[in-house]
């Protein structure tokens, strides 16, 4: 009768370890699709915000010091959200790119991209959006320069 007692209690304790191993993959699991979906579930308003700055900034005739604004706009976002992936935006300036990285945000590389842009030419600018929706690249070509 003690050897079945201390049995039972046995199993009962392995199956208490089971349960709350379970427990804490639950737990687990559920922490990283938080972490993991938080830009996926951006409410409008918030991507909004995120893209607005930019936005003020696109069209098909944008002077030059608008451009050099829109690039310090990128480089200031870029330096505020070096650590999300998701927020970081990156430039094309007459063909020549410059990818922004958690990694390497290329602030030093955008600000001479900046410096080049002809203050008295055109540019057309568009916007690139990621799967989120947030602007992940700017495209800036000087109006009438050749493709």
């Amino acid at each position: 009768m003690e050897n079945a007692s201390k049995a039972l209690l046995i199993a009962g304790a392995i199956l208490i370890c089971i349960l709350l191993i379970g427990v804490g993959m639950m737990v687990f699991n559920g922490a990283q699709n938080s972490i993991g979906g938080a830009l996926s579930k951006m409410d409008e308003n918030e991507k909004l915000m995120f893209n607005q700055p930019f936005t003020n900034y696109e069209g098909e005739r944008v002077s030059g010091s608008n451009v050099r604004a829109l690039i310090r706009q990128a480089i200031s976002n870029n330096s505020a959200n070096q650590d999300v992936d998701g927020k970081l935006v990156s430039i094309s300036i007459d063909g020549t790119a410059i990818t922004a990285t958690p990694e390497a945000l290329n602030t030093n590389e955008m600000s001479a991209a900046s410096a080049k842009v002809n203050t008295g030419a055109t540019y057309k600018v568009v916007l690139e959006y990621n799967e989120y929706g947030l602007v992940n690249n700017i495209v800036a070509t000087k109006n009438g320069a050749k493709k």
